[in-house]
């Protein structure tokens, strides 16, 4: 019978193939008939549909929407199979224009491979009031992302309040797509239970699922738990990031400040930016006061970081409220605000800044001082003028402060200072006198600058051979000048100095102190004359530092200084200059964690560490030199390809051994291996960088700030360095555990809460194990870790040597696997 049909189909397509004229009478009777054959004409009419012109393939459309009904659908429906693209778009055309058959029985063919899926879709969508959602969302993990958006705006479009048990359902799956559009199709209803959902969401591990739940939650008129929406400032995408701010600056909480610290404290500088990007808009005076009190406690660098966050990111309502804070009874809180505003130099603080002079905290009228200097008005001078005669200790930046803004009206205040016995006053005041003097007073200037200085002192020489200098290009004239003598005992008051003052050589400009024979206190009052200082954001690419080093660029700046990359003219090298800042320049604390960093990590010479050279006094500050070296954190390749491949972190893991072994012979012992402290080229050479809280252990110098403090970055700190105990090369094993837990498994063992918390879960010992977080790892693997991160360090490695020599093994029987 079906040989019958279909011959009788094709003698009647063979008649209406000879018509040139779909609607010529023959053809029409022709058509009449295929659709009284039923769907015994199905097989032949889909042969026939892709090869036919436009006006026949209407007709044979009409013909397939005739004969359609769920018994014979299924038949239709072998049209969207069909290699010609045309036959499964008039198939599709003919599926949607009829009505006579349950569309719901076409999502079966989502599941089936050979079927147009997004001809499919097409025609559901024609019939979207006649779906069951349900049974449509069952196919949906059969689809490509593209074909699941087109799903998802079906049932968008459809979906009802008496859904949403089910949605929410369906928030446990794997499938971060279907996540995605389900928190898009929830966000429309605005339900408790909605918002608990989408709030679990924002821990997902799939920055779509993230970013979907802080748009769906935005989109909600209940208020998230505001707590959870900012901890993703420290997300480790930026798009999930700043979609966080502006949902954070929509609620407008005034509780907001209590949650932004773990992001204003964060090394992250995105972080930081995002924490102050929300407190310029719902900040105040109470709430930058919260902050800056909460970070009085924290290690110095982490207040360092947070304040110039607030300082170079802080908009009006942040300065508004830094300036009312400078006047705050607390001296802490008062000197944090003036570094802020020593840093941000908003104009509008100019007269806060003049008030602070009168600070009964020399700390604050010095920073002040400081400040009115860099902003360049000069009514700030009758407040400087009057600090002449306050505390000794701000002397300095006072004059330097007064040598910019003043003029030859005020230089009988600044000369006598010239003749101060203490070398930087003297130093300052030599400077100033040389800027606030005009032709009539010049020799006079000179004068004095001669007799004050003192031959046996390099470092006075030196900046008065600047003075004169700069005397001498300002008044450039046939007149007699002074100059220097050799012997004090030959100094004149008209000694001839050559038309021009010499340039101070190379030896005179940048000093290398040699931290093998010099003590840290001699390192430390190095003068730092405002007058010879590098402005380094000022600095064009060429320019000379100190006629040697060639500026290339600035690679980075962060709380102990300004990262420059130059080219050393002397040897034809590129090398890094990190310059200190000021700050922390005159922390005595801190410059001992530079000199210890030098004067340990430059005995060690091995290709995993970072080479250091020298610690210089150049430019009117102290910069580290050290190797160049490309390269992006251990940190960064965790992130993008989090967990590392096992080969990867066990080879890096290895490199890290090796570089720590080496220190560990010369009694080095790092303190701070952390991600951010290793660094990686594109060949995957490895160098462990960050020396700065090494102590020597042979003299167990295991304290370097003042009793209490604890250093090292808590998520991969040693118990007994968490506990002030004396440590050694096991907790550098401790720490080295803990990073290769993070690259097998993409997050460190201890990180939920504050440091406290953090620090106390190190203590306690109760990490999940690395299998556990990842099942791929092997258990052999799991252990080696586990005992590497032994809370009892008799029970770890003993050595970086043994901890590398069982990772070499491991690394040789995976390569022979």
């Amino acid at each position: 019978m079906k040989i019958i049909s279909a011959l009788k189909a094709e003698r009647l397509i063979s008649q209406i193939a000879d018509e040139q004229d779909a609607s010529s009478p023959a053809a029409r009777k022709a058509f009449d008939k295929l659709k009284q054959m039923g769907a015994a004409a199905i097989p032949k009419v889909l042969q026939t549909l892709g090869s036919v012109d436009k006006q026949k393939s209407v007709e044979y459309v009409e013909v397939l929407t005739h004969v359609l009904s769920d018994k014979s659908m299924i038949e239709v429906a072998q049209g969207l199979a069909d290699a010609d693209p045309r036959t499964v778009k008039r198939t599709a055309w003919a599926l949607t224009s009829s009505k006579r058959y349950n569309p719901n029985r076409l999502m079966d063919l989502l599941s089936k491979d050979g079927y147009s899926k997004s001809a499919i879709l097409e025609v559901l969508t024609a019939h979207k009031q006649r779906l069951n959602i349900h049974q449509l969302l069952g196919q949906v993990y059969h689809l490509q992302p593209s074909e699941k958006t087109a799903v998802f705006k079906l049932v968008e479009d459809t979906v009802d309040e008496q859904m949403v048990p089910a949605l929410l359902s369906r928030m446990d799956g794997k499938d971060p797509v279907v996540k995605m559009h389900l928190i898009n199709v929830l966000a429309q209803f605005d339900q408790p239970e909605i918002g608990r959902a989408l709030q679990e969401a924002l821990s997902d591990n799939n920055k779509l699922v993230r970013m979907a739940a802080l748009q769906g939650l935005a989109r909600m008129k209940q208020h998230p738990n505001l707590e959870a929406v900012v901890a993703l400032l420290l997300d480790p995408d930026v798009d999930v990031m700043n979609k966080a701010v502006e949902v954070v600056i929509a609620i407008n909480d005034p509780k907001t400040v209590k949650y932004l610290l773990p992001a204003l404290k964060d090394e992250n500088e995105f972080s930081r930016r995002a924490a102050v990007e929300i407190l310029n808009e719902v900040g105040n005076a109470n709430s930058v006061k919260y902050l800056l009190q909460a970070v009085q406690d924290e290690d110095w660098w982490v207040r360092a970081r947070a304040s110039d966050a607030l300082a170079r990111i802080g908009g009006p309502r942040v300065v508004d409220a830094v300036l009312e804070l400078v006047r705050d009874q607390d001296e802490e809180i008062r000197r944090a605000a003036i570094e802020i505003l020593n840093t941000c130099r908003d104009p509008r603080a100019v007269d806060h800044l003049i008030a602070c002079t009168k600070d009964a905290d020399w700390w604050v009228s010095e920073r002040a001082a400081d400040a009115l200097a860099d902003m360049g008005d000069p009514k700030a001078v009758p407040a400087l003028l009057e600090m002449l005669q306050g505390n000794e200790k701000s002397l300095p930046v006072v004059l330097t402060a007064l040598g910019k803004l003043g003029d030859h009206k005020i230089l009988d205040k600044v000369l006598p200072f010239v003749k101060s016995p203490k070398k930087q006053i003297r130093i300052s005041a030599m400077t100033a006198a040389a800027q606030l003097s005009d032709e009539r007073n010049a020799e006079t200037v000179r004068a004095y600058i001669q007799q004050s200085a003192n031959v046996q002192d390099e470092t006075v020489n030196r900046e008065a051979v600047k003075a004169l200098q700069a005397l001498d290009t300002r008044f450039a004239t046939t007149a007699s000048r002074l100059t220097i003598a050799t012997d004090p005992n030959e100094r004149t008051q008209a000694a001839p100095l050559p038309s021009a003052a010499p340039a101070p050589s190379e030896s005179q400009t940048a000093k290398t102190l040699l931290v093998e024979n010099t003590s840290i206190e001699e390192i430390i009052h190095e003068p730092n004359s405002e007058a010879s200082r590098v402005d380094i954001n000022a600095l064009k690419s060429g320019e000379l530092i100190e006629g040697r080093y060639k500026f290339i660029e600035k690679i980075g700046k962060g709380a102990f200084g300004t990262v420059l990359l130059v080219e050393d003219t002397v040897v034809d090298d590129q090398l890094i200059l990190k310059f200190l800042n000021p700050n922390v320049a005159s922390d005595e604390e801190m410059m001992q964690r530079f000199v210890h960093e030098l004067r340990y990590s430059r005995k060690i010479t091995h290709k995993n560490v970072i080479r250091i050279y020298d610690f210089l006094y150049m430019g009117g500050g102290y910069a580290i030199s050290m190797e160049y070296f490309p390269s992006h954190t251990l940190g960064a390749e965790i992130v993008n390809n989090k967990p590392l491949a096992i080969r990867t972190a066990i080879q890096y893991a290895c490199d890290i051994a090796t570089g720590m072994a080496v220190a560990h012979q010369q009694g080095i012992i790092h303190r701070d291996l952390k991600p951010a402290n290793i660094l990686i080229n594109d060949e995957g050479l490895l160098k462990i960088v960050d020396f700065g809280v090494a102590a020597a252990q042979a003299g167990g110098d295991t304290q370097l700030t003042k009793t209490g403090y604890v250093i090292g970055s808590p998520k991969y700190m040693a118990p007994e360095q968490i506990l002030g105990k004396k440590v050694d090369e096991t907790a550098d094993i401790y720490s080295l555990g803990v990073i290769l837990y993070e690259m097998l498994t993409g997050v460190p063992p201890y990180s939920r809460g504050d440091h406290m918390s953090v620090m106390y879960q190190h203590v306690q010992g109760k990490a999940s194990t690395v299998t556990e977080i990842n099942p791929k790892i092997p258990k052999v693997l799991s252990d080696i870790v586990g005992k590497a991160m032994a809370v009892d360090k008799t029970k770890r490695y003993q050595s970086m040597d043994e901890f590398r020599t069982v990772l070499e093994a491991l690394l040789a029987r995976a390569r022979s696997a």
